[in-house]
């Protein structure tokens, strides 16, 4: 297809990674839910991680959704100068071949590069999306200091930047000429088609396991296995509620990354092998919430997390940390926030939220047309 021959506005995503995490699904779901008689998406991305990697999840989903993509081959996560001026080559090569009306950036590194490259090459419209300020990580003070400065610098280069949590917009607050450009828009979903407990089970356990475990509390977490998931802190937290409490805690991690191995050691060191199972990624985890008792999510650092609203919309009581925009997510199945860095908070709340029932009726959740209606205005 010509770039510019549709008559409609083409709006040029593009994302660092092309596996499949919450900035990833947030991209699928603009892209594929903006409205057909008036924009036309083209997502550009590099591959699972480092550069020269295959492409991932995002483009199989965005290909049977007939969205077009582009294969940056030279973008990868990891800073480094050579392979930094490739992929900003590689950008500007894309940006300038495609010639978008709106140019829509996700994630830290591409978002720096591209609203660089997007102002060099006269884009009429450059938004950036945070997805969770990259300088709220745990790092030491010179690099978040840095990262500061080059978030403050891709704000600038940006025409408009969402911030999925109010805990985000804040950061920039005081600093000259931001006010105006920073937009709230929390991230919505479409609610799943929930299987019924005893069907999700069936899909992702064993009759044995099933079996053995038919006393215990199930409890779940659904998240990229990353440090920022603080699935190490959750793991001990398990480990101490069950040297305690009679009913025992069944922990399932459905998710896939780069701390897999480093987890399954830790669970071997804590003595869960009988009570904890890593699912690896499974497509559509959602639909099998059902299946459980509790959702935890110990993050260190979010956004608005998708799964917090698919395991609200599930009707699940709720284990989370304090931390992004998770307080903003209002739900009586929120039980007290968490702190990261607390076991004893963890196991205290996942005692209370063990305790308690499922409401009568799903809770209400912020849907994709919400998001989508919101950030048309910005475009």
């Amino acid at each position: 297809m010509t770039p510019g021959t549709t008559g409609r506005k083409k709006v040029l995503f593009i994302i660092t990674k092309s596996n499949w995490g919450g900035a990833q699904r947030y991209v699928a779901d603009l892209a594929t839910n903006l409205p057909l008689h008036e924009y036309e998406a083209v997502v550009a991305a590099g591959g699972t991680g480092e550069a020269g990697s295959a492409s991932g999840t995002l483009f199989a989903k965005l290909e049977t959704a007939h969205i077009r993509t582009i294969h940056l081959t030279s973008l990868g996560r990891d800073l480094s100068i050579w392979s930094d001026v490739q992929a900003m080559r590689a950008l500007f090569k894309v940006i300038a071949h495609e010639r978008p009306d709106v140019l829509h950036l996700n994630s830290s590194k591409v978002g720096g590069l591209g609203a660089l490259v997007g102002r060099i090459a006269g884009v009429p419209r450059i938004i950036y999306t945070a997805h969770g300020w990259p300088f709220w990580e745990d790092r030491n003070a010179l690099s978040r200091a840095l990262i500061f400065a080059a978030s403050y610098l891709t704000l600038l280069l940006s025409h408009a930047v969402i911030c999925i949590s109010k805990a985000d917009a804040v950061a920039f607050v005081r600093l000259p000429y931001t006010k105006k450009r920073i937009k709230v828009i929390q991230n919505g979903i479409v609610p799943p088609d929930f299987l019924p407990a005893s069907g999700a089970r069936e899909k992702l356990f064993t009759a044995a396991e099933i079996a053995g475990h038919e006393k215990d509390a199930w409890v779940v977490t659904i998240a990229e296995l990353t440090k920022n998931k603080n699935l190490f802190r959750a793991l001990d937290a398990v480990a101490a509620y069950n040297t305690t409490h009679p009913r025992r805690i069944f922990y399932s991690v459905i998710g896939s990354g780069e701390e897999h191995s480093r987890l399954r050691d830790h669970i071997k060191a804590l003595g869960l092998e009988n009570q904890t199972k890593l699912h690896g990624f499974v497509g559509n985890a959602a639909q099998y919430l059902h299946a459980f008792h509790v959702f935890f999510l110990p993050s260190l650092k979010e956004g608005v997390p998708y799964v917090l609203l698919e395991a609200q919309a599930a009707n699940l009581p709720i284990v989370a940390t304090n931390v992004g925009g998770i307080p903003e997510i209002k739900t009586a199945l929120m039980g007290h926030l968490v702190r990261p860095e607390s076991v004893n908070d963890m196991v205290l709340q996942l005692e209370r939220a063990n305790c308690s029932l499922k409401g009568s009726a799903p809770a209400t959740v912020r849907t994709v047309r919400d998001m989508v209606a919101e950030t048309l205005q910005i475009y």
